[in-house]
């Protein structure tokens, strides 16, 4: 299972953002965010997360309060660069920041420029993809299971500060980036998963022809980067 980070990282009091309320007798709470406010450390924005996973809300408020989290990330680069790893060999490498391992995980993703990842399934809730510097561009897919059929859809490239969000619910994406010095994003998944489906291509017949692809990291902050040799590259998300 991934390292738990939570323990190691010290709570930013001035950057909590999130409130939550107590419902008395129902002992549960929901959860409110301060949208005028800037998170500007890991530590912060871990915090935060972990208190909108505190509350007792839905789905679908959560996934509010998730992206308007998010909206509010104003990493600086000396903050970004902690988890900032680059191989030339890799189409971009997947760098643990933290995980409770329960709820959420989250990562930062070092794109090379001209790469992208393969088409991909999200066996969870959702993902959240927040660029930090460069853009990225996302195509969507549309899956039609009467012909077997996964259909090309839309790309749409999102700069710093953009936040854009993905489930199977919506279809399968892919990401990557045509900024010149590369793209470097913050993924939220929640919760952990540690496979998924990829497909190589788009088109009709093709939605079986699906290889799995491992969520491992390149990186966590208690091991530093990996080797790439151990990485197998064909089935690289």
């Amino acid at each position: 299972s991934p390292p738990k980070m939570e323990d190691a990282l010290t709570p930013n009091r001035r950057e909590r953002l999130v409130q939550l309320s107590f419902d008395g007798m129902e002992g549960g709470a929901s959860a409110v965010i301060d949208t005028s406010s800037h998170i500007t450390t890991f530590e912060a924005l871990v915090e935060n997360v972990d208190l909108i996973f505190e509350a007792s809300v839905e789905w679908e408020p959560r996934q509010s309060l998730l992206a308007s989290l998010l909206g509010c990330v104003k990493l600086p680069s000396t903050e970004v660069k902690r988890y900032v790893h680059w191989n030339k060999e890799l189409p971009y490498t997947r760098n643990l920041v933290a995980t409770d391992g329960k709820n959420y995980t989250l990562l930062i993703l070092c794109w090379n420029s001209g790469r992208e990842s393969r088409i991909h399934n999200h066996p969870c809730q959702g993902c959240f993809v927040l660029p930090l510097s460069g853009s990225i561009v996302e195509t969507q897919y549309s899956v039609h299971p009467e012909t077997d059929e996964i259909r090309q859809g839309a790309a749409k490239i999102y700069s710093p500060g953009q936040v854009t969000f993905m489930n199977d619910a919506i279809g399968l994406h892919k990401i990557g980036t045509t900024s010149e010095s590369g793209a470097v994003s913050l993924h939220l998944y929640t919760p952990p998963f540690f496979n998924c489906k990829v497909w190589s291509k788009p088109g009709v017949e093709e939605l079986g022809r699906f290889q799995e692809g491992r969520m491992e990291v390149f990186s966590a902050p208690d091991s530093g980067p990996a080797d790439v040799g151990r990485w197998d590259i064909d089935f690289y998300i």
